[in-house]
Formats: C-alpha cells, sequence, structure tokens
C-alpha cells in the first residue's frame, strides 16, 4: 500500500468512526432536550467536551504546543461556524426524529463536494459525483420527497448542513499546517462558550445534578468526533470523506428504535442499502485511483 492509499484508509476510518461518535452524541441530545433549552444542550456540550479534552491533553499534543498554533485565525473561525452548526442541528435534533434531521441534513456531503471546487481547486470525476447522487437518491428514497414540509426546524437542519460543510472545507484548508489533535476542537469549544456567556447568557439553564453523566458523555463523543472528522478531511479528499456522513442514518435509525421508540420502515431499510452501497464504491473508486501515480 502506497502513502496515498494509506491515507485514503485513514481518513475513511476516521470518518466513520467520527461520524458514528457524533451520532451517540445526538441521540444525548435529543434525549435530554426535554430538559434542557438549545443554548444550554449547546453550552454544556462545549463545557464538557473541553474538560474531557484537557483531562486527556498530553496525550492530544499538549496544551502549550496548542496555543502556539500560528493559524489560531482560521481555529477561532472554525469555532464561530461550530457554533451556528451545532445551534441549528440542535434545534432541529429538539423538534425532528432523528432519523429525519439526519435524512435532511444529508446534503452536506453535496455541499462540500461542490464548494471543494472553488475553495480548495479540488476535481472530481464523474464516478466520485455519481456516488454522491446515489447515496443523495438514498436519502430522497427514505424522506419520499413532498412529505416533508419545508418547517422551520427542516430548514434549521438543512442550513446547519451548509455550515457543517463550511467547517470540513476549512479543515481541509489547513491540512498541510502543523496542529496538534487537541487544536481541533479546543478552539471551536472555546469561541462556542465564549458566544453564549457574552451573548445568550440569559437563555442559559442550570445542569441538574442527575443529567451530570449524560452530559459528560455528550461532551466527550461530541469533542472526539469533531477530532476525527477534522482528521479525516485532512487524509482524505473531501467527496471521501463527506460521504461517510450518510453512516449516521444507520445510527439514527438504530438509536431511534432502541432509545425513542422510533420504527424502522422498508424506505428506511432500502434507503440505507443505497447510502451504504454508494459509500462502498466511492472508497473502491478511490482505492482504484491510489494504486495509480498518475491520478493520485
Amino acid at each position: 500500500m502506497n502513502a496515498h492509499s494509506h491515507a485514503v484508509s485513514k481518513g475513511i476510518v476516521l470518518s466513520l468512526l467520527g461520524f458514528s461518535l457524533l451520532s451517540f452524541g445526538d441521540a444525548t441530545i435529543k434525549y435530554l432536550s426535554s430538559y434542557y433549552s438549545t443554548y444550554s444542550l449547546v453550552l454544556y456540550n462545549s463545557v464538557f467536551g473541553l474538560i474531557v479534552l484537557l483531562l486527556l491533553s498530553p496525550w492530544l499534543g499538549g496544551i502549550k504546543n496548542t496555543l502556539r498554533d500560528k493559524r489560531i485565525k482560521l481555529h477561532l473561525l472554525r469555532g464561530v461556524l461550530v457554533f451556528v452548526q451545532l445551534s441549528l442541528i440542535v434545534y432541529a435534533f429538539t423538534q425532528l426524529p432523528l432519523a429525519k434531521a439526519y435524512a435532511i441534513s444529508f446534503v452536506a456531503p453535496m455541499f462540500s463536494a461542490l464548494l471543494a471546487i472553488p475553495l480548495l481547486k479540488d476535481k472530481i470525476d464523474w464516478r466520485h459525483v455519481a456516488a454522491i447522487i446515489i447515496g443523495f437518491a438514498g436519502v430522497l428514497i427514505i424522506l419520499r420527497p413532498g412529505l416533508i414540509p419545508l418547517e422551520l426546524a427542516s430548514l434549521a437542519a438543512l442550513i446547519s448542513a451548509l455550515f457543517f460543510s463550511l467547517v470540513n472545507i476549512t479543515a481541509r484548508y489547513m491540512r498541510n499546517s502543523q496542529h496538534t489533535l487537541l487544536s481541533w476542537a479546543f478552539y471551536p469549544h472555546l469561541v462556542i462558550i465564549s458566544i453564549l456567556l457574552l451573548l445568550f447568557l440569559d437563555e442559559l439553564q442550570w445542569l441538574r445534578f442527575q443529567d451530570l453523566a449524560y452530559l459528560a458523555f455528550m461532551g466527550g463523543v461530541s469533542a472526539f468526533g469533531a477530532i476525527c472528522i477534522a482528521r479525516a478531511f485532512a487524509h482524505a479528499r473531501t467527496a471521501t470523506a463527506a460521504s461517510f456522513h450518510y453512516v449516521q442514518m444507520l445510527w439514527g435509525a438504530v438509536l431511534g428504535y432502541f432509545i425513542f421508540g422510533d420504527t424502522v420502515d422498508l424506505w428506511t431499510a432500502v434507503g440505507a442499502v443505497v447510502i451504504i452501497g454508494s459509500g462502498l464504491w466511492l472508497m473502491r473508486v478511490e482505492t482504484g485511483e491510489a494504486k495509480s501515480p498518475s491520478q493520485a
């Protein structure tokens, strides 16, 4: 396996792991949404995520090295983008079934692939485009167009997908810089906490002691998921890393069924198969390109 092929494989694994971790954090957010406002959940997600990261900072590059980062402005920009994205999707989770919110947000890979062309000068051929379109077709099978009204929560999920794409594009742009693993989540969490305490203090709620374990779990898995995804976009092409966002559809169906009692119908099962198939095909396309130096 050459260096490019190894990087692509690493990016795929990190993408799958990162999006899976985020799914567990999202399920926890939805569970806690009955007790907390959107901004409160966003705040506690960042506070507990930051605590977990600081405790493990020696294994993530260290605080001193993180503070020496020369591209802090870009990290802060990512923080603002993450704040908007997270606030929108958390609101969507509080109003929509988990699987429905995911289905709408799955336009993110299409946004990422398209934005990467002017912003990163990425080139994608018809096979990448076809894989993304097929994956999106799987989402449409699940949604059955025309049955979803353009409600505020659905619009929030859609705009969240756009900002999520911009977050990942920024991470891809920074891929050749020297960063600690800690920096990918440290700065966004600081930005989010600062914005909420300065601008939305009146809308925040005190945590309930009985929810402490849930909040800590939510923050921890969300922080590590964000790091994995940021690194995935640094190792693999934007179209490839973004396409594995679809794994959250499976987690949404499974967690929705066991935690919230959501049922998984035939349309959801068929759509999930289509989505997974498109991801596997894209993986094969990337592996084939990795073996050809002229296309690397």
